[in-house]
């Protein structure tokens, strides 16, 4: 048996996630493969945090716990000629070795419970994370300091969990982090009973507009998304005023963009969609100007100006600062000609779609 798992593209909420703010995450249709050991293990952070999260929570002698020390996972997918994409690998691989550990007591393919899956992988990743701190891209920068901290101190960097819930769910998700201060959005999620929740997390399932094309393309540079964290961060301190702005910008077109994804009628969705991305897009816009960093690459400045001659928008995901960014079209334009303007902007179109999956089960055709 293996298991596989999605990886990741947060659209929208970048930066300001763990503050509240929903992000808009899409799953995509690269996968890591979680397969028993036929040879050497490798020491993953990642993989050894599984394994002491099941021991945790199941004991050491539970049968998934030592299924869980022969896992290997194969996340060659998530780069492109030995360049990293940016998908959000590490979620990946943790989710898929969560996944495979769990069905060792089972001979014929089991329905995966995603629930369990989700709050071990949830956990492990946050642990492995905490010694590599900034490998996220959507993760937290810390609010400047008030009279009762150093000036100097920072609140530890963490996932949000984002990426591990794309992993487990697929498809298209409003995620966000449970907060005192902040609206929750959208109120009514578990009315509506498409809600689900992660340690201190709501995830809702939305859809993406029918109406709408999407095209990822890779921006020709790869994003060190650690030092953009910490520069960010950095800024925010001597710049709150200013960055705490464009973090507001943020959270509020990422609201837009999730409540234009949970609308039913396909054409408002579409319109109030690609409205609600190139206020994104500005806002990020916002955010680099406020504190002085290459977070928008020039490859997609260029883009968006040639695809707005077809009523699109352009915008980076994540971190921003390369890896893979997104052009977003009406449905009734010519994409082959869209792919073409963004090969002369410099950009390089990507085979990527919305994987509606999740992580998965599968017999082991070896």
């Amino acid at each position: 048996m293996i298991a596989t798992a999605p990886g990741k593209l947060i659209v929208t909420g970048e930066y300001a996630v763990l503050e509240g703010a929903p992000a808009l995450v899409l799953a995509m249709s690269r996968r890591a493969v979680a397969m028993h050991s036929r040879g050497p293990r490798g020491s993953s952070a990642f993989l050894i945090a599984v394994i002491e999260e099941i021991e945790k929570r199941l004991g050491s002698g539970h049968n998934a716990a030592r299924a869980a020390a022969a896992v290997v996972v194969d996340s060659t997918q998530f780069y492109d000629r030995g360049m990293k994409l940016g998908l959000g690998s590490s979620a990946a691989v943790t989710v898929a070795a969560t996944a495979l550990a769990l069905a060792a007591d089972h001979e014929a393919v089991p329905t995966i419970d995603r629930d369990l899956v989700l709050a071990i992988a949830s956990a492990a990743h946050a642990a492995a994370q905490s010694t590599r701190a900034g490998r996220d891209s959507s993760v937290m920068i810390p609010r400047p300091t008030d009279d009762k901290l150093d000036r100097g101190a920072w609140y530890r960097a963490r996932g949000s969990g984002a990426d591990i819930a794309a992993a487990v769910f697929g498809g298209v998700i409003a995620f966000q982090r449970t907060t005192p201060d902040r609206v929750a959005w959208p109120s009514d999620a578990a009315a509506r009973g498409r809600a689900t929740t992660m340690d201190g997390a709501t995830i809702e399932r939305v859809s993406w507009p029918s109406e709408l094309t999407l095209i990822p393309f890779f921006t020709g540079v790869a994003a060190d998304t650690p030092t953009l964290v910490s520069a960010v961060a950095a800024a925010r301190e001597r710049e709150p005023v200013k960055v705490d702005a464009a973090l507001a910008a943020i959270d509020k077109a990422s609201r837009a963009a999730c409540q234009a994804c949970a609308a039913r009628a396909p054409e408002i969705a579409s319109n109030a969609l690609l409205a609600a991305l190139a206020l994104a897009a500005h806002a990020t816009d916002q955010l680099a100007a406020a504190t002085g960093l290459p977070l928008v690459p020039s490859t997609v400045t260029a883009a968006r100006s040639a695809l707005a001659r077809v009523g699109g928008a352009v915008k980076t995901t994540g971190a921003g600062g390369g890896d893979i960014a997104i052009a977003v079209i009406p449905a009734t334009e010519d994409a082959t000609q869209a792919r073409r303007y963004l090969i002369e902007a410099g950009c390089q179109p990507l085979r990527l779609s919305v994987d509606n999956t999740g992580v998965d089960l599968q017999p082991d055709a070896q």
